[in-house]
């Protein structure tokens, strides 16, 4: 159990939390995952992450407890003297696999005093960055310059010490990857500086360009590895990675998680959670008011078992689907019965040019889900429908 001198003071270290930080951890929904490769690295941007955890009501436990701390500034000694109780009555702490008291089943592994001190500081850090993020991101044009700042004591990773001081312009493709935290109780920032502290200071301005390469990472399953994007730090020579699980930039683009290898009924559960959510409620808007919608966000819609694998099919809606839907008076509530529609059809059949069809009778009219590749096309109403 951690000491008083190990304890993190989050009151000291964030000071007054940054409103976009707590809209941002308010926005999360959930993810599922027995490992921690089990959780796409990106989805620690978007979702309440507990590998080992699979129960909705203790993700629900322990998300509400870490919501609390970081709006009131706690410790995680507050948080913990918050949870454990719960924890305990629940039987969730101590070693070993969980047995469901009416199934039998075993769900994911007991935490324990320290799982939940790297949960507490690795989901409150990357809620707290995104907030900062967006902060830095709204003074680009009197700072443009990005510094990585480490903490030079003995307990640095020297892969993160090496990057102390490293200097690139706010657009590089380099903070796509290491943005802080890229790894579990990083204590790394990201200092912003104007043209005149370059000048003045005597700092290099450095750039990706031909440093960023694909790198093969292992990430927990024996004999498997993953693609991900690496940087040759020209000061060492070495080509630096972050952790597995990690190198994403936590205030980017909200980026939703490929569901396909989750249970679908979890599937399921998480998009109901994230299409009445905060995220989808301003996803949607800037959508609809955006000139050019981005066509790289999309949100999931919807999740069907697939007939002959124990997989899943997630169904997507992009932001230029969603503006193009919205001038068809397809309201951000609406999706909710789309979803409803793919997974629980009335009526569905398949296009000859691979679009397939969902249909259920609404008011006398059939609401049509048309989908292709797994992306919502269009969504019609009509008299009639033959599947």
């Amino acid at each position: 159990m951690p000491t008083a001198k190990q304890a993190v003071d989050l009151r000291y270290a964030m000071s007054l939390p940054p409103a976009e930080a707590i809209a941002y951890f308010e926005s999360k929904g959930y993810i599922l995952g027995y490992h921690h490769y089990d959780i796409e690295a990106q989805a620690h941007a978007k979702a309440f992450t507990v590998a080992g955890v699979l129960k909705l009501d203790i993700l629900h436990d322990i998300r509400q407890a870490l919501n609390e701390a970081l709006e009131k500034g706690e410790t995680y000694a507050d948080f913990e003297r918050r949870l454990i109780p719960i924890l305990e009555q629940k039987g969730w702490l101590g070693k070993g696999l969980v047995a469901d008291r009416d199934t039998g089943e075993l769900h994911g592994k007991r935490l324990t005093p320290r799982r939940l001190d790297t949960i507490f500081q690795t989901n409150l850090q990357s809620s707290y960055m995104a907030g900062r993020y967006k902060q830095q991101m709204a003074t680009v044009e009197e700072r443009p310059y990005w510094e990585r700042v480490g903490i030079m004591d003995n307990r640095i990773r020297p892969s993160h010490a090496v990057l102390n001081g490293f200097i690139a312009r706010y657009d590089d493709p380099i903070w796509q990857t290491i943005y802080p935290p890229d790894g579990y109780r990083c204590r790394c920032r990201v200092r912003t500086r104007s043209a005149e502290d370059v000048e003045r200071l005597g700092l290099m301005v450095q750039s990706s360009e031909g440093r960023l390469v694909d790198v093969e990472q292992e990430y927990g399953v024996p004999g498997e590895t993953r693609t991900v994007t690496g940087f040759k730090n020209p000061k060492d020579g070495q080509v630096y990675t972050p952790d597995p699980g990690f190198g994403f930039n936590p205030g980017q683009v909200s980026y939703q998680p490929e569901l396909d290898k989750y249970p679908s009924t979890a599937a399921s559960q998480y998009i109901t959670g994230s299409l009445t959510g905060a995220d989808f409620r301003l996803g949607y808007q800037e959508a609809v008011n955006a000139t050019q919608p981005n066509p790289a966000q999309r949100y999931p819609i919807a999740a069907r078992p697939q007939p002959s694998a124990p997989n899943t099919d997630a169904f997507y809606v992009d932001a230029p689907t969603i503006k193009a839907l919205a001038q068809q008076d397809i309201t951000q509530a609406d999706y909710l019965f789309v979803q409803q529609i793919i997974e629980s059809p009335q009526k569905m059949r398949l296009g000859e040019d691979g679009v397939q069809y969902y249909a259920t009778q609404h008011e006398k009219r059939w609401w049509v889900v048309e989908v292709k590749d797994n992306q919502l096309q269009r969504v019609t109403t009509q008299t009639d429908f033959w599947g």
